[in-house]
């Protein structure tokens, strides 16, 4: 019994070390970031072959990953937002499966060199008859050196 507590002290101790870390970095970021142009992807649906059973924050630079994640619903009075993948990538956030009906909405996005943070904010309804995977997918400008890229992904 007594290593058990002390093993799970331990891993308690180790995650909070690691999120601490991932908070000095968010706040080095943050300082002198810069507000830059992103374009909101309309008129897409989270393939239902994907397993959404957890948070996914997904950064896309390429048609071929978008389309594993993603189809295209045209509608109505409006396309699917086109995305010109030599000058664009693709930050996209899939929260699990639910059967509430929830809006996830981009924010901001910020850059700082080669930090991204983009934030958003999700809004939850009422239990529903139906589930959905509720999602949001934003395009930014492709950066020079993209393996160098840091992002941050914010819920407020």
């Amino acid at each position: 019994m007594r290593k058990l507590t002390l093993i799970l002290t331990l891993g308690a101790l180790v995650m909070l070390c690691c999120q601490c870390t991932t908070s000095k970095h968010l706040r080095e970021a943050q300082k002198g970031a810069k507000a830059v142009p992103y374009e909101v992807l309309d008129n897409y649906y989270v393939r239902n072959d994907i397993d959404c059973t957890s948070l996914q924050r997904l950064i896309i630079d390429n048609e071929r990953d978008f389309n594993e994640y993603f189809g295209a619903a045209a509608l109505m009075g409006g396309m699917p937002t086109d995305i010109n993948w030599k000058r664009q990538y693709v930050i996209a956030v899939l929260l699990p499966q639910t059967n509430r009906p929830t809006m996830v909405t981009p924010m901001e996005v910020k850059q700082n060199g080669n930090s991204v943070i983009f934030k958003y904010s999700v809004n939850r309804g009422n239990k529903s008859s139906y589930t959905l995977v509720p999602f949001t997918a934003i395009a930014l400008n492709r950066p020079e050196n993209p393996e160098e890229l840091q992002i941050f992904f914010v819920e407020k």
